[in-house]
């Protein structure tokens, strides 16, 4: 009998073996493709990217004003306006901002002047602030009239390696900001307010406030 049982524990172990040898061999070749595609991705992501950027080479982002503003999107991160230029000359501008978790740069409005669209200007200011700030692109709102363009600036950009994300529509900014919240300063009057909420005192104070409001 136990000879019995050490013959079928001697065929499940080679079994096992030929199990794991499979498995192994099942890694190996669905790995390699994956190992024969990495190469060939980077060297179009780094073709793309030096296509973008000798196509970008005239073009200048020149910042204008760059200040974090309470109230606004991204505080306390810095909003920026800056203008674009081409050879030299102002052709429009960009209002971007970036939030001060810095890994995100979302794009207020972009504005390029009738003459000069559909000439590459835009897609190069996205390429530039990519390359800059190696962080994903965030539309907001996207305009129906630039729907084309954003479609066309996310598969150019994604073919060298960069990203721009969805937009984000004006309703779901106070949900994106939460991710930051924690960081936003809060000003003497609200700490005061919240001290004051969360005092012994703070039942009492209430009710004299609501029978005044009463009264």
């Amino acid at each position: 009998m136990t000879d019995l049982m050490n013959k079928h524990s001697g065929d499940l172990q080679v079994a096992g073996e030929q199990r794991l040898t499979a498995a192994q061999f099942q890694r190996s070749t669905e790995q390699e493709p994956m190992e024969e595609f990495e190469p060939i991705r980077d060297f179009f992501q780094r073709r793309q990217a030096k296509h973008l950027s000798e196509r970008a080479s005239t073009v200048q982002i020149v910042t204008e004003r760059a200040a974090a503003y309470r109230g606004h999107f991204v505080f306390p991160g810095i909003d920026t306006f800056a203008g674009i230029e081409v050879d030299g000359q102002r052709v429009g501008y960009v209002d971007y901002g970036i939030n001060p978790l810095g890994d995100r740069l979302y794009i207020n409005k972009i504005e390029i002047e009738d003459q000069h669209q559909r000439g590459g200007v835009g897609l190069s200011v996205m390429w530039l602030l990519w390359r800059t700030h190696q962080v994903p692109l965030v539309p907001i709102q996207e305009f129906w009239s630039s729907k084309g363009f954003w479609y066309k600036a996310r598969q150019r950009l994604a073919a060298a390696g960069a990203l721009i994300d969805p937009e984000l529509h004006t309703g779901d900014l106070e949900q994106a900001q939460q991710r930051w919240r924690h960081l936003i300063p809060e000003l003497p009057h609200e700490r005061q307010i919240r001290e004051m909420m969360a005092s012994p005192e703070w039942p009492e104070i209430e009710a004299g406030f609501n029978a005044r409001q009463a009264l």
